[in-house]
């Protein structure tokens, strides 16, 4: 998949919400029926891509869960916030995991990339090779755990605090921004950080040749 039918999918996933929240006030909804109806329609496509890919992942798996527990707390306590804070609330749990594998012990990219080589017999060892003998090679990792899930946890502790703090009809377009505007974040300081690493390697190559084409000391 590139680049742009991932921005396409993201925009779909994060709008979508927010799109027939402000359609359902338009046509007289309350807020709790609003949002709920608002994250229904992003679980039907969330279905709806899983019956034509014939696959539903975890994730998806876990948003839907997640968005039944907190309709179902919203209902019975009456406050129409708790719905709303679905988004925080995974992203606040994916920026603990990130941080905190980090502390007691692989973290959670080293151990999705060691997935995503399964059965790659190679690899795999090369990668487990690397990762004893190579502190820059766990930097690496502990590196972008850290700061990507920092950033989602600092955003999730933020957009909590605005949901209760701004009327909900304002939240409801400001929540998918800051969570659009936190993932292009993200996604840009990962290509730049990429980006140095692999000029870093450029020179660490041209160095020795830079190196032999000097003139000897006579």
């Amino acid at each position: 998949m590139d680049r742009r039918a991932l921005l396409m999918g993201l925009l779909w996933d994060v709008g979508l919400p927010a799109i027939v929240f402000y359609v359902c006030r338009a046509l007289g909804f309350d807020v709790l029926l609003a949002l709920a109806v608002g994250g229904l329609a992003a679980l039907i496509r969330v279905g709806f891509i899983a019956v034509v890919r014939h696959r539903l992942d975890g994730l998806a798996a876990l948003v839907g869960v997640t968005f039944a527990l907190l309709l179902a707390v919203s209902l019975l306590t009456g406050d129409p916030r708790i719905l709303l804070a679905r988004e925080s609330i995974l992203s606040g749990a994916a920026g603990l995991l990130l941080v905190g594998s980090c502390a007691i012990g692989r973290p959670v990219l080293y151990t999705l990339l060691r997935r995503l080589n399964a059965g790659k017999d190679e690899m795999l060892a090369q990668l487990d090779e690397r990762w004893r003998t190579q502190p820059t090679f766990r930097r690496h990792f502990v590196l972008l755990s850290t700061v990507i899930g920092g950033v989602l946890l600092t955003e999730s502790i933020v957009r909590l605090l605005l949901i209760y703090l701004l009327p909900i009809d304002v939240m409801a377009a400001l929540s998918p921004t800051l969570q659009i505007g936190t993932i292009a974040l993200l996604i840009c300081w990962v290509l730049w950080y990429r980006g140095r690493g692999q000029r870093a390697v450029a020179a660490d190559r041209l160095t020795p040749r830079a190196d032999s084409e000097r003139p000897r000391a006579r």
